[in-house]
């Protein structure tokens, strides 16, 4: 086995044969039984399990699978294995097993995929603690007090980073020959550009997260042209030298030290699929009548899913931080198709 960069893998070879696919597939649904424990469990212990899961997921997709579980990889990787069905089963399965898996979690529980178990929403999350050290004024600007305006310094860091990051796409264009696959690096470019008006209120935060609908239907369209855009993440999950992926991935982590997990709020094409099935999931997170509205779930929630106390299923990644958190205990996760 090669001993290279960036990350090497337990196992020597994809696994593309139905005998050896159970072993990714396994990796996934141990996972997500993991997640249904924390959902029985007490609130007390609740965030520790998931940040457990988190952990172990990292190292499950990075050490061991090695078919692309990227935010790009799992919208292609669906739409490939499917073309392939009735002519070579056994790497149609490898294909569509795993998106499969996670859309049929998501539609008879949540999206604890987005939450609990995909690897570029936890790199977003770990910036948390820098983020909220350097945005601590501009986040109370945005959620309490929005007459102040935001901080100068973070206006300034965020432009120069903006700049350092298209001197770079300039650089690595001029060693390379950019392709369609290299095409995530726009993402990475618009993303940037999109917290930067967010956080100067250029634009509306709610307003633009339509934009994710948009980036699923390009992803969508260049799988139906059978042309790969690599995902962020996507270096580690093959295994390769990929400057495009690496950047991006490098761009989506210091944009959420701005703005918490941003590239899940307005560019992410597997986050709309998982906004999408929610509307129809079995479960969600609903708001007793003992809510008073205090705010504490708006403050607690990562990506502004919450509004009045009433959560958009659009949005929600089902991590129930704010249901650990009420100090009321007024929001309860609830059993939707029961009460049909």
């Amino acid at each position: 086995m090669e001993d290279s960069l960036p990350l090497w893998k337990v196992l020597e070879a994809p696994l593309i044969s139905l005998n050896d696919s159970h072993v990714e597939l396994f990796s996934l649904l141990v996972l997500f039984l993991l997640t249904l424990v924390a959902l029985v469990a007490g609130s007390k212990y609740r965030q520790w399990i998931r940040h457990l899961v988190q952990a172990v997921s990292v190292l499950v997709f990075f050490y061991i699978v090695y078919s692309c579980l990227g935010v790009f990889g799992m919208v292609r990787n669906s739409l490939y294995g499917v073309t392939l069905i009735g002519t070579v089963f056994t790497e149609a399965f490898f294909w569509v097993s795993l998106p499969l898996v996670v859309i049929a979690f998501t539609i008879t529980t949540g999206p604890y995929f987005c939450g609990w178990i995909c690897p570029t929403g936890t790199f977003q999350e770990l910036t948390g603690a820098i983020r909220e050290h350097l945005v601590k004024r501009v986040r109370r600007a945005r959620k309490e007090k929005h007459q102040v305006r935001p901080s100068a310094l973070n206006l300034v860091l965020l432009g120069l980073f903006f700049a350092g990051f298209m001197a770079l796409v300039v650089w690595i264009g001029s060693t390379k020959r950019f392709y369609v696959e290299d095409s995530s690096l726009y993402w990475g470019g618009s993303l940037i550009l999109l917290v930067y008006l967010v956080i100067t209120r250029a634009v509306d935060d709610a307003a633009i997260r339509v934009l994710r609908g948009v980036s699923f239907f390009l992803i969508f369209g260049s799988a139906l042209l059978k042309t790969a855009i690599i995902s962020p993440v996507h270096f580690a999950f093959a295994n390769v030298e990929d400057p495009a992926s690496a950047l991006t991935t490098f761009v989506l982590i210091v944009a959420s030290i701005f703005l918490s997990r941003a590239w899940c709020r307005y560019v992410c094409p597997w986050g709309y699929v998982m906004g999408c099935l929610h509307r129809v999931s079995r479960l969600r997170i609903q708001a007793k009548e003992e809510c008073n509205q205090c705010g504490m779930c708006q403050k607690t929630c990562r990506v502004d899913a919450i509004k009045n106390g009433k959560v958009s299923l659009a949005d929600c990644q089902f991590c129930m931080a704010c249901v650990d958190k009420c100090p009321q205990g007024a929001l309860e996760v609830v059993d939707v198709w029961k009460k049909r």
